[in-house]
């Protein structure tokens, strides 16, 4: 496994992607987020940032790369179980991706969900929004566009930001070809999965990576099933 981040782009990024290539892509991640911890990560962080507070209203959350919205669904169920009102605003730019994810959120019967098609580069709210989120979608962005991505952010996000993403390592790698043999994924899947790790995020990198930023605190943290978790907490001065 490489010291450095690869950079070639996944099939599902192209802009004439198969169509049925991007659908089993995204049942892939579906199965990836349930199993093995992406929508667990993005509950625990809301969790613990809303712990001892009351909400009169939902709390408004970015989700970026929201891709088919399975995890904002999830979070939104677990928030009505807990007596936590969310809102999410879903930003995804792939004409695929926006397709499947109105699809689900049809049959989810008129969840608390804005589906926009968006660059979040040029995304700009009326309102801020109390927390952002982003899972399995950093990995697609150069370190650079990361940076600029988050100097953005923290003009319009009060609290807190989630990175939950993939961490790049020879083991991550091997767990992924025996996922992908067990699900009998298409070879464009295998060839997307394996190199998204590839392009994911050492534990150290992401931390200098973020020390970069000034007035914010970021901590990186090693989560289950081969994730990195960042919290990044922003100043509020600034913020709209």
């Amino acid at each position: 496994m490489s010291d450095t981040r690869a950079t070639q782009m996944e099939l599902l990024d192209l802009p004439d992607c198969d169509p049925a290539l991007a659908a089993a892509s995204y049942r892939f991640m579906e199965t990836v987020n349930n199993r093995f911890g992406g929508i667990r990560l993005v509950r625990r962080f809301l969790a613990a940032e809303t712990a001892g507070r009351h909400a009169d209203v939902p709390l408004r959350i970015l989700d970026i790369g929201s891709g088919s919205c399975d995890i904002p669904l999830a979070v939104i169920r677990w928030g009505r179980a807990c007596g936590i009102p969310l809102h999410f605003t879903c930003l995804e730019m792939a004409d695929h991706a926006i397709e499947i994810a109105r699809g689900q959120l049809a049959r989810a019967g008129n969840p608390p969900v804005k589906l926009l098609q968006e660059d979040a580069f040029t995304h700009q709210p009326v309102e801020p929004y109390d927390y952002a989120v982003t899972s399995m979608c950093f990995h697609h962005f150069s370190n650079a566009q990361i940076l600029m991505l988050l100097h953005r952010l923290r003009g319009f996000v009060r609290n807190s930001l989630l990175i939950n993403d993939l961490r790049r390592s020879q083991l991550a790698s091997l767990a992924a070809r025996i996922l992908l043999v067990a699900t009998a994924a298409p070879a464009g899947v295998r060839h997307d999965a394996l190199l998204s790790i590839r392009r994911g995020f050492k534990i150290d990198e992401l931390r200098t990576l973020l020390r970069q930023l000034d007035g914010v605190t970021a901590s990186v943290t090693p989560a289950r099933w081969f994730r990195i978790a960042a919290v990044i907490r922003f100043n509020s001065e600034g913020n709209l």
